[in-house]
C-alpha cells in the first residue's frame, strides 16, 4: 500500500479533511494532495515526521506497506476502548478515539470531539494538570479528577492509563459520583458526630457544602431546615458555595409564626408531610423569606431542590443559567440526606436529655 494511500486512509480515519491535517502537521494542503495523489512519493523527512505525528503514528508505519494491519489493530484497540469507556488520547493532547458511552456521558457525538484538544475540552481547569499528568506518565495508578459536560456540568471520574505506544494511551474514565457521593455522606456523618447541640448542625452543613464542590456540583448555596413541630421550632442554617463568598448563616424562628407569614415555606413544609422532592423557581416570596431569617438580600438563586427526610429539608440553590441536572442532584441531595437525618435525630435525642434532666 503506498505512502499516499495510508495518508489519506489515516486522515479519514480520524475525520480529517486535507485542511485539517495542515493545520495540525504545519505542511501545506497542497504538499499533502500531492502526497496522496502519488504526485511525490518521498517526502522530506521533516515533513513526514510532522505528518505522522500529527496522526499519531510513527514515520515507518506511513511508509510501510504493512501499515494495513497496523490499521486492523488499531480498529481492535478502539473496540477495546468502546468496551472499557475510554478515550485514545495522542501525547500532544488530540484525541484519536472516544467510546461512545463515554460521549453520550459527555453530551457529545464522539465524532466531534475527534483530533481536538481532549485535556482542555474534557476536563475541569483545576483537573487539567492531573489529565496531563495521567498521559504523559507510565503509571498505571487510578486518580480522580473532574470531566467537563458539554451543557459546563461537571462529571467526578476515576482515570487510569494504559501505554498502547510511544505516543498514545489509552484512559479508561469510570463515572465516580456514586462513590464520591457515599464517602462525602460518610464526611458528614463523621463531622455530625462532634455535634453536641442544634446549633453545631451549621459546621456540618458547611462541611457538607464543600463535600458538593469537591464532587463538582455548580451551586449558589445549600441550606437545611429542621422542623420540629413539638417545640413550634423552624431551625435553617445556610452554607454558600465558594463562589458566593463561602459564607454560613443559620437561625431559629417560630415556625408558626414563619408558616402563616411565607408561601413558599407552607408548600415546603407540605411536601415535607408527604415526604416528596420539590423543584421550583426562586419567587419573591422565597427571597422575602430569605430576607427575614438570614437578614439576606443578595441571594437569588435560580432553581431550588428540595429534599425532605424524617426531621427537616435539604435543599439546593442552582445558579441562573447554570448546568440543571436535577434529577442526578436530588439523587447526590438524598444520599446526604440520609446522613444529615441521623445527626439530627441524635441531637433531638441528646435535647430531649437535657430537658429532662433540666426538669428534675
Amino acid at each position: 500500500m503506498s505512502l499516499g494511500r495510508n495518508l489519506k486512509e489515516l486522515r479519514q480515519k480520524q475525520s480529517l479533511n486535507q485542511k485539517d491535517l495542515s493545520d495540525r502537521s504545519g505542511v501545506s494542503q497542497a504538499t499533502i494532495s500531492r502526497i496522496e495523489t502519488g504526485r511525490v512519493r518521498q517526502p522530506g523527512s521533516s515533513a513526514l515526521k510532522n505528518l505522522a505525528d500529527a496522526l499519531g503514528v510513527s514515520a515507518d508505519s506511513l511508509m510501510d506497506d504493512t501499515a494495513h494491519l497496523a490499521r486492523v489493530h488499531k480498529d481492535r484497540l478502539h473496540q477495546i476502548a468502546e468496551a472499557l469507556n475510554a478515550f485514545v488520547i495522542h501525547e500532544n493532547g488530540h484525541l484519536l478515539f472516544i467510546s461512545q458511552t463515554l460521549a453520550d456521558l459527555l453530551g457529545y457525538r464522539g465524532e466531534e470531539l475527534l483530533a481536538k484538544d481532549g485535556i482542555e475540552l474534557l476536563f475541569a481547569p483545576q483537573a487539567r494538570p492531573t489529565a496531563r499528568h495521567i498521559v504523559a506518565s507510565d503509571s498505571s495508578n487510578a486518580c480522580e479528577a473532574l470531566m467537563v459536560r458539554s451543557d459546563g456540568s461537571f462529571l467526578p471520574v476515576e482515570i487510569t492509563n494504559v501505554n498502547i505506544s510511544e505516543k498514545a494511551c489509552l484512559v479508561i474514565a469510570r463515572d465516580n459520583t456514586a462513590h464520591c457521593c457515599q464517602q462525602g455522606a460518610f464526611r458528614v456523618l463523621q463531622a455530625g458526630c462532634d455535634a453536641n447541640k442544634m446549633r453545631d448542625l451549621g459546621k456540618v452543613v458547611r462541611i457538607l457544602g464543600d463535600e458538593l464542590e469537591a464532587m463538582g456540583v455548580q451551586f449558589e448555596a445549600v441550606d437545611l431546615q429542621v422542623i420540629d413541630e413539638q417545640r413550634n421550632l423552624l431551625a435553617c442554617y445556610r452554607a454558600y458555595s465558594a463562589a458566593r463568598g463561602y459564607r454560613s448563616l443559620q437561625n431559629v424562628v417560630n415556625l408558626q409564626e414563619s408558616l402563616g407569614r411565607f408561601v413558599s415555606l407552607r408548600r415546603l413544609v407540605s411536601y415535607w408531610h408527604r415526604d416528596k422532592a420539590w423543584e421550583r423557581e426562586a419567587d419573591e416570596d422565597f427571597r422575602q423569606m430569605t430576607k427575614k431569617i438570614f437578614s439576606d438580600s443578595v441571594y437569588r438563586p435560580g432553581l431550588l431542590i428540595d429534599v425532605p427526610f424524617a426531621q427537616g429539608i435539604l435543599g439546593l440553590g442552582l445558579p441562573i443559567g447554570g448546568p440543571r441536572r436535577t434529577e442526578q442532584l436530588s439523587t447526590i441531595l438524598g444520599e446526604f440526606a440520609r446522613s444529615i437525618s441521623l445527626v439530627v435525630k441524635r441531637l433531638f435525642e441528646l435535647l430531649s436529655l437535657r430537658e429532662k434532666l433540666d426538669s428534675t
